[in-house]
């Protein structure tokens, strides 16, 4: 009788409104870490992804100089490079520039006159179509 007894204090004990705003508030902290610990896991996922790709990024960069590098190495290379950088010719070269004639001009007719001029051409233009 006194077991039946002692069972059935544990039990208001267990079921009583203090001990159930305890157990929800332990169950709160409990679910708002697990969240944590998911938002978190997602996140270092995200910047796993973004490492992987900046590493394929950087070994294909090492690769281009390298490639660089190793033309440098050769003579060709190295006049190339000068070249391209200085523009410059060796002793008895010469060098040709062939310029394209509608690229020559700076201004077209349009914007040959004051901003009234080229209002009343655009005006025209419409006319005469």
């Amino acid at each position: 009788m006194k077991e039946l007894r002692q069972r059935q204090r544990v039990k208001e004990l267990l079921y009583s409104w203090p001990a159930l705003v305890l157990a929800a508030i332990l169950a709160f902290f409990l679910v708002k870490g697990a969240a944590g610990l998911m938002f978190k896991e997602r996140e270092s996922a995200r910047l796993l992804a973004n490492l992987e790709s900046e590493a394929k990024e950087s070994e294909a960069r090492e690769v281009k100089l390298r490639e660089g590098i190793a033309r440098l190495q050769t003579e060709t290379g190295i006049v190339e490079a000068i070249r391209e950088k200085f523009s410059v010719t060796r002793e008895g070269e010469h060098l040709a520039i062939i310029v394209d004639e509608r690229a020559g001009t700076s201004t077209s007719a349009g914007e040959n006159g004051s901003w009234y001029k080229r209002f009343l051409d655009a005006i025209m233009s419409f006319y005469e179509k």
